[in-house]
């Protein structure tokens, strides 16, 4: 006999989840976690764009924001696309939901996030590639033909800031109608604002 499911709209607290809920969930909390490093990450790049005085009394220190923030967006990002054989990646979710009690529902659906997954393919290689030979490795054949003295600062801020950006918001809306469509309503998503700014509110009008 097939379950039949009923969209009451409701959010589910954590022990009425089942388990495909439950793993819907902690991805989709980990894509909205991505996208708000990445959201940070462009909104510092604003900010020191626009207040080179201010940046250059601690150059040091910003620059150290800087490589945390892309560190830390990389490594998460390339986290939510890995297709290895023991990763819970994005692909594998869909693979997942393919085989449950949820596929007719979301049939339409999953072929959709599939192909619009592919679509990306490109951008999720370089990120696989910034992490696996530039952030967690040192590889040899990558580092012997390095352009620059660090990593991959330039290509990746020209490159592919605005992709990335794109393709986790992608990530974000399809799972987030992904809960809804199975009965876990998510509460309205609210994205991080761009507070960097404030903090010149604290600091004198001479910025002293």
């Amino acid at each position: 006999m097939k379950k039949k499911f009923h969209f009451s709209g409701q959010i589910l607290s954590w022990d009425k989840k089942d388990d495909f809920q439950r793993l819907l969930t902690i991805v989709q909390n980990d894509v909205v976690d991505a996208l708000n490093t990445t959201l940070e990450y462009g909104f510092v790049l604003e900010f020191t764009a626009n207040h080179q005085a201010f940046i250059n009394k601690s150059p040091h220190f910003w620059a150290e924001v800087m490589k945390s923030l892309r560190f830390t967006l990389i490594m998460k990002t390339a986290r939510l696309f890995d297709e290895s054989k023991g990763a819970i990646g994005l692909r594998k979710i869909f693979n997942i939901f393919e085989q449950s009690p949820y596929r007719e529902t979301l049939e339409n659906y999953l072929e959709n996030y599939r192909n619009q997954y592919n679509s990306y393919h490109d951008y999720i290689d370089e990120i696989r590639m910034l992490r696996d030979k530039i952030y967690a490795h040192n590889d040899k054949k990558e580092y012997q033909f390095w352009k620059y003295p660090s990593d991959k600062d330039i290509e990746f801020e020209e490159a592919f800031w605005g992709n990335l950006e794109e393709m986790l918001i992608w990530a974000r809306d399809s799972l987030l109608r992904m809960r809804t469509i199975i009965g876990d309503e998510y509460p309205v998503n609210i994205e991080i604002t761009n507070d960097v700014g404030n903090i010149l509110t604290f600091l004198p009008e001479d910025g002293q």
